[in-house]
């Protein structure tokens, strides 16, 4: 390979492994050999004359001389897809299928909305709501190209992109905190984060009772808006004027929500930039001190007082 040029297999490499961290994972990214991948980058680096990456033991990050080249990178596979779609005469639209849970609609569908489709005019995207369980079933039978999840136990810790904070919040003038027995508004038991919620208010002795469920985070809304309820939602998602609680609050501390960024093998360069553009506006690592529970490990059993066991159900 010429210094003076890139070859697209090169550099798609070189994004590959800047976006998942790891040559292995995105090997299967590309469907190609580890091996392959690894060499791509090797002669780009020898080439070049710089290191692109430094190989941690767990996870590869790029160097500044990587960053700058991923950069440009980028933007050449941006600026060939453009003119692929010129020459052949027309714009194709290319539709995109992405799910995530509706809690994130706000955030992330507005950058969605104000920042990756007026970029990408061509990219049509098919949203799809659903809990975590039911997003991984959709992308196992191919009815999705994308999707946000909340991390499981078949997911390593490195394909995590981003840590979301879970804080205890409720309306502006409710108080719920002050009641012997908390009552909560939660996601109906399709939620996997719900039973760790129940299980780090069993631990710190805190009563509480299930007062209404949703399936979507509208209902979540509403209820707490009406009633003297508390819930847990993603800290992003935390509608404006709401109340924030904590530790400060007689409330325990709750475990960061590790999400997985899922990606179609076989997906096209539509699904690819929207992949990259969540991974590049979204990603945020894990940060010491927050959350005080493990995500992964499984929730142990109520072990609470007499009260909080006879409390400690669902009910209206």
């Amino acid at each position: 390979m010429d210094v003076r040029h890139f070859e697209s297999d090169a550099l798609a490499a070189l994004i590959a492994v800047a976006d998942f961290g790891s040559f292995t994972a995105a090997a299967e990214h590309l469907g190609k050999t580890q091996a392959a991948v690894s060499m791509s980058v090797a002669r780009l680096e020898e080439r070049l004359g710089k290191k692109l990456f430094e190989r941690g033991h767990r996870r590869v990050t790029a160097t500044v001389t990587g960053e700058c080249l991923i950069g440009y990178a980028r933007q050449i596979q941006s600026i060939e897809a453009e003119a692929l779609a010129a020459v052949a005469d027309r714009v194709t639209e290319s539709r995109v299928r992405l799910g995530m849970p509706d809690d994130f609609m706000g955030s992330i569908g507005e950058a969605l909305l104000h920042r990756f489709s007026p970029q990408n005019r061509a990219v049509y995207i098919d949203l799809s709501c659903d809990f975590s369980r039911k997003l991984r079933l959709m992308m196992n039978n191919g009815e999705l190209d994308v999707a946000i999840v909340t991390q499981g136990p078949e997911d390593p810790p490195d394909q995590v992109f981003r840590y979301e904070r879970q804080v205890w919040c409720t309306g502006p003038n409710g108080h719920p905190e002050h009641e012997d027995v908390l009552r909560l508004a939660m996601f109906s038991d399709d939620c996997s984060a719900r039973p760790r919620v129940f299980a780090t208010l069993d631990r710190a002795g805190r009563p509480w009772r299930l007062a209404h469920t949703s399936s979507h985070v509208s209902g979540i809304h509403l209820a707490v808006a009406s009633g003297n309820m508390l819930t847990v939602l993603p800290e992003s998602a935390v509608p404006a004027g709401w109340r924030c609680l904590g530790e400060e609050d007689g409330l325990p501390a709750l475990p960061a929500l590790p999400l997985v960024l899922l990606v179609s093998r076989s997906e096209r360069l539509a699904a690819r930039r929207l992949a990259a553009f969540l991974r590049r506006e979204f990603a945020r690592p894990y940060e010491p001190g927050v959350g005080a529970v493990s995500w992964i490990e499984t929730p142990e059993p109520a072990l609470a007082a007499p009260l909080v066991a006879a409390t400690n159900k669902a009910g209206l």
